[in-house]
């Protein structure tokens, strides 16, 4: 690293500033530390789990990181060669997380989200102001990943077998094209609906996880509840706010099994193209209130008992739909949560080394304490600084504990609803362009709802064009 730039923050707020970066930005991968899990008084207070989650989870292999699959390099022996750690962010999540659970010391660059990855690229290019560690989001980690900018974890002196407690598709997402692991990842973003127990039962005459369930079964119940929300409250109400806050269960869609580009040819997976029809039936039929996600309308209906449901991960309603320990939402405790109709993901955040990091054994040290250590991550479990964990055997733990719960479901136990569904995502399937190529995506599934492009096989025929003029096919 040649020089060191240091931005002077108040640390005490790094949490608090983190949050309101976040829930301000479309990146889709920000999760602020704050407080938000409780634990429930005591076990005769039992919470309510979702009915596929009212026998105890049980426990199997397949999410498990599956080391011996990832090729391993010589473990490095690592020391120090410069006088403090660097580290890069959008927001002040990473640092704070640094601050609250590793002793390492550190300076930090923090750059707004829409110029971290210009920012980030030119002083990798160069080396001049070059972090030692830096994070990036889900949906371009692979860019990161895949560059000779960044170093495996084995070069910093981390064996795999550090690694076996991780979900494996954590580890998908931080291998290169060579198999290697380089970066860690100290979160896991299953997805469910967080839903509105008021709306509920003034809508559909149930309130209940176990009876709101069979509404978002599937995409036809998803349709015919929506269509049911309306109805029966002559418009005023709506299934979601806007198109995009069912776009993220197709962004997302863990059930996706091809790339979006291969040898050189654009595909679009089938999972994806029932999203023009969905939401080419909610436009149509007035289903939402056609917000845009993150906008201020998008952001009172979480408050205003107008919207049934948001959909996304437990950080979405931690910080963002601000109903954590320290949140301001007044329908705070008047929400549940459900599965979806489809396996879906939303954000993650890795660490990475840069390739001109001088201090390998603090940068090291600094993955272990935020991503490895287990009395961190059930800290974060429990205290929702981070409310799902990237540790399968802490997060089976807090699924088959009858007395945890989240106070603003009332009580119920998310990691119970959840923690099957954290197994099944799979990320074999995302690419090194993911973002540039989603964002395309959803333009043209835009201009389809809008009237701009006639049919599904002419927006469809439209994007693959528009991807191939951005030149990353090959």
């Amino acid at each position: 690293m040649k020089t060191k730039k240091i931005i002077a923050l108040m640390l005490s707020l790094a949490m608090v500033l983190g949050v309101a970066a976040a829930c301000t930005t479309n990146d889709g991968g920000d999760t602020p530390a704050a407080t938000s899990g409780t634990q429930a008084p005591d076990a005769t207070e039992a919470p309510t789990a979702s009915e596929d989650a009212e026998e105890s989870v049980e426990s199997t292999d397949s999410a498990i990181a599956q080391t011996s699959a990832y090729t391993e390099l010589a473990i490095a022996d690592v020391t120090d060669e410069g006088d403090k750690v660097l580290l890069y962010g959008w927001n002040d999540e990473f640092p704070g997380l640094v601050t609250n659970y590793s002793s390492v010391e550190y300076d930090q660059e923090i750059t707004e989200s829409n110029t971290y990855q210009t920012k980030l690229d030119q002083v990798l290019a160069s080396g001049e102001d070059a972090p030692d560690i830096f994070v990036t989001d889900a949906e371009w980690t692979k860019k990161y990943i895949n560059s000779e900018n960044t170093l495996a974890v084995n070069d910093l002196g981390i064996a795999y077998s550090e690694l076996t407690d991780m979900y494996n598709y954590t580890l998908q997402v931080a291998a290169d094209d060579n198999n290697v692991i380089k970066g860690l990842c100290w979160q896991a973003t299953p997805c469910g609906i967080f839903y509105n127990k008021t709306v509920a039962q003034e809508t559909l005459g149930v309130s209940e996880p176990e009876d709101v369930a069979p509404f978002f079964a599937d995409w036809d119940a998803v349709i015919e509840t929506a269509r049911t929300v309306n109805e029966a409250s002559n418009g005023e109400k709506k299934i979601v706010s806007g198109f995009d806050d069912v776009w993220v269960a197709f962004r997302g869609n863990a059930n996706r099994t091809q790339p979006w580009i291969s040898n050189g040819q654009v595909t679009v997976d089938p999972v994806m193209e029932d999203y023009f029809d969905i939401a080419k039936t909610l436009k149509d039929e007035g289903l939402t209130f056609e917000t845009s996600q993150w906008g201020a309308e998008w952001t009172a209906n979480m408050e205003n008992q107008t919207v049934l449901s948001y959909w996304g991960p437990m950080w979405l309603a931690d910080f963002c739909m601000n109903m954590g320990a320290d949140g301001t939402n007044p329908t705070k405790g008047d929400w549940g949560l459900v599965l979806g109709p489809c396996d879906f993901y939303w954000g993650g955040t890795w660490m990475m080394a840069s390739k001109y990091c001088d201090m390998k054994a603090s940068v090291a040290q600094i993955m272990r304490d935020i991503a490895l250590n287990p009395d961190t991550l059930d800290t974060l479990a429990r205290s929702g600084a981070c409310s799902f964990v990237n540790s399968y055997s802490i997060m089976e733990g807090l699924a088959n504990d009858p007395t945890y719960g989240v106070d603003y479901l009332g009580g119920q136990n998310a990691a119970a609803v959840l923690f099957e569904k954290a197994q099944d995502i799979d990320m074999s399937a995302i690419g090194v362009n993911d973002q540039q190529i989603m964002t395309e995506f959803s333009n043209v599934v835009n201009s389809y709802l809008n009237g701009d492009i006639a049919t599904v096989a002419d927006a469809e025929d439209t994007f693959i064009a528009n991807v191939q003029e951005l030149g990353i096919t090959e």
